[in-house]
């Protein structure tokens, strides 16, 4: 299913709350940086103990990893992660890969099926990988290489908004009223 907001993949009454691209991950950035600076010192030392004939075996076995991480690290820039009025969304490259509704989550406290995880640090700042684990098909939809603000607009998933006019309870995240349709 094609999914490229604004025009294409939004349901009627649908709207963006939160989007992010997924970060990089520190070990393709580890991966790239030991090819990088050891891939040349192990072919001469492949060379030294071996012979020409390693050396070919060896540069075909460096290709071979950086043709992984490559493509590896474009999958990673090409994945957007959107939080809608009506789920979660994960799409690479325009094209919807996973979703979850968040009606799945209403009433219910978001933390026992939400997982925040740091994973590294950048500029002293924590990378978290979120896990929200749905409860009633019991997948979980991991979420990587996110900020601090990302954790806080999942926390209030599982909130409830009561609409002022017609006492409905919407999704903490609603902007508004899934019944009367008025502003909350």
């Amino acid at each position: 299913m094609r999914f490229d907001p604004p025009t294409q993949g939004l349901q009627a009454g649908e709207s963006i709350i939160w989007t992010r691209r997924e970060g990089t991950g520190g070990k393709v950035i580890a991966s790239g940086f030991l090819l990088f600076m050891f891939g040349p010192v192990g072919l001469a030392v492949l060379y030294n103990l071996y012979g020409m004939s390693m050396v070919v075996s060896g540069a075909f076995l460096l290709f071979v990893i950086f043709i992984v991480i490559s493509t590896t690290f474009i999958r990673e820039r090409r994945t957007r992660y959107y939080l809608t009025t009506e789920r979660i969304i994960e799409a690479r490259g325009g094209t919807l890969i996973k979703e979850m509704f968040l009606e799945n989550f209403a009433g219910r406290p978001m933390s026992q099926f939400l997982e925040a995880k740091v994973t590294h640090q950048v500029n002293h700042r924590p990378i978290y990988t979120i896990r929200v684990y749905d409860p009633v098909s019991d997948e979980v939809f991991e979420l990587k290489g996110l900020d601090s603000s990302s954790t806080h607009a999942f926390e209030r998933i599982g909130q409830i908004t009561e609409c002022p006019y017609c006492r409905f309870d919407n999704i903490g995240i609603s902007t508004e009223c899934k019944n009367c349709g008025a502003t909350l």
